[in-house]
């Protein structure tokens, strides 16, 4: 028994690291992709990774917190390598938002814990509850630690932000999905 947790805990460790890995080049990526379409502090017009993060927490949702918690980090350590509180609470923001919205979905929209039967309107659903969820948390982080002058406003920024950065990430999994299961063929009885 002892060895079947050990074995169930490097799986996790290794997902954890998975998802840490994803998240950072997926913010890397919209940095270069995205760059210019930057608000405010940490605030752009589109945010892939915020589709990445939901995605990650939905299907994994310890494991996907706490690898994009580390990724964070990592990421906001190399900006702000002296701003430990400030690095540490955003990394836990970034990480928790969306495990914050999937309880909020589960607890409120019903959503199903398995995702089992998850079709097009609840995800849209919880993408504009993640969307709020995690712009509100970052921006009144923002505004309490002074990095942003007007936070309503990069709140609302950030959240249609992570609205399109969720859709688009969705609408390509969805997508990859389809061509997968045409790949296949039809199932054999």
């Amino acid at each position: 028994m002892q060895e079947q947790e050990k074995h169930g805990l490097h799986i996790r460790a290794a997902l954890t690291l998975v998802c840490a890995m994803a998240y950072f080049y997926a913010y890397h990526l919209n940095m270069y992709l995205f760059d210019w379409s930057e608000f405010s502090h940490s605030t752009n017009w589109v945010y892939l990774p915020s589709g990445l993060r939901l995605l990650l927490v939905l299907v994994l949702p310890l494991e996907g917190a706490l690898g994009i918690a580390a990724a964070s980090l990592v990421i906001n350590y190399t900006f702000m390598p002296n701003a430990h509180v400030y690095g540490i609470v955003t990394s836990l923001i970034a990480g928790g938002a969306p495990f914050l919205a999937r309880y909020l979905a589960i607890r409120f929209l019903q959503l199903n814990p398995f995702l089992n039967g998850l079709n097009s309107a609840e995800f849209f659903k919880i993408s504009i509850l993640f969307a709020i969820t995690n712009a509100t948390l970052h921006q009144v982080w923002f505004g309490l630690s002074g990095l942003t002058n007007n936070w309503l406003q990069s709140a609302l920024v950030m959240g249609v932000g992570d609205w399109v950065g969720t859709v688009i990430v969705l609408a390509l999994v969805s997508l990859k999905i389809k061509a997968y299961k045409l790949m296949l063929g039809p199932p054999k009885e």
